[in-house]
């Protein structure tokens, strides 16, 4: 494992991760995070990298701008500084490792993955959902109980396990910038991997049945009992990942 930093917009850089098989490299898995989340996914992503490079894939985890160890300011996020982010990210592994791309992403690093195939890129050749909302507005009004506050224009912060957070309006009113369920039409021909669990209490599975429906070449997965972080289920929805790439891109 190295730790990199991947040039974001001006001077920020965004903070990473990089894991190489120790042979060659079929193709490079590119990582997003979710909201308030981290490149390490609570320390996950070590013991998953070392068993994706198994497949004899690499893998890039990086910090968003504003999370993590990169810089930036969190309350300037939004799903189209996201969508940047993710595009330099791609731009940087095309450029040092000449592999095609998956994307990966959990929960609003998914809908940020989605939100890029709206651009279909010859570079990616796969995409992957974690937990993942196309249901902007309803997802983000369950999560922040003042949610009416900043659609009406009010900056709010919010207290969770991470500590204090502020939320502006630009987060909420950049969601009409980008149609998910046009995304998801665009994503074709390449192939998909949708997993979500059915006691997700953060992003309902009408989510991932919604962005099925929408997609061409995908395969669901809802997972019985899984919650929105799969804490009892990691393993599964690992599993079920690295099946899914051996066969779509190895065998």
């Amino acid at each position: 494992m190295n730790r990199i930093s991947i040039p974001g917009g001006g001077r920020q850089k965004l903070a990473a991760y990089e894991f190489m098989p120790e042979n060659d490299c079929r193709n490079m898995l590119i990582v997003c995070h979710g909201f308030r989340g981290a490149k390490e996914n609570g320390g996950r992503i070590f013991s998953f990298a070392e068993r994706v490079n198994r497949l004899g894939l690499g893998v890039v985890a990086f910090d968003f701008s504003g999370s993590g160890a990169s810089s930036g300011e969190f309350a300037a996020i939004s799903l189209t500084r996201q969508l940047h982010d993710l595009r330099q990210v791609i731009d940087y592994a095309d450029r040092h490792y000449h592999k095609p791309a998956i994307l990966l992403g959990r929960s609003f690093g998914g809908s940020t993955v989605l939100a890029a195939g709206g651009k279909p890129d010859e570079r990616v050749i796969g995409y992957i959902f974690w937990s993942t909302p196309l249901k902007l507005n309803e997802t983000f009004a369950g999560v922040a109980a003042q949610f009416s506050q900043v659609e009406a224009g009010a900056a709010i912060e919010i207290k969770d396990e991470r500590g204090c957070f502020q939320l502006k309006p630009d987060f909420i009113e950049d969601f009409a910038n980008h149609d998910m369920i046009f995304y998801a039409k665009k994503l074709a021909p390449q192939p998909v991997l949708i997993i979500h669990g059915t006691a997700d209490e953060v992003v309902a599975p009408n989510n991932a049945v919604c962005l099925y429906q929408n997609c061409r070449h995908a395969e669901l997965h809802l997972i019985a009992g899984a919650d929105h972080r799969f804490s009892r289920n990691v393993m599964e929805r690992e599993d079920i990942t690295l099946n899914w790439l051996r066969k779509t891109f190895i065998t």
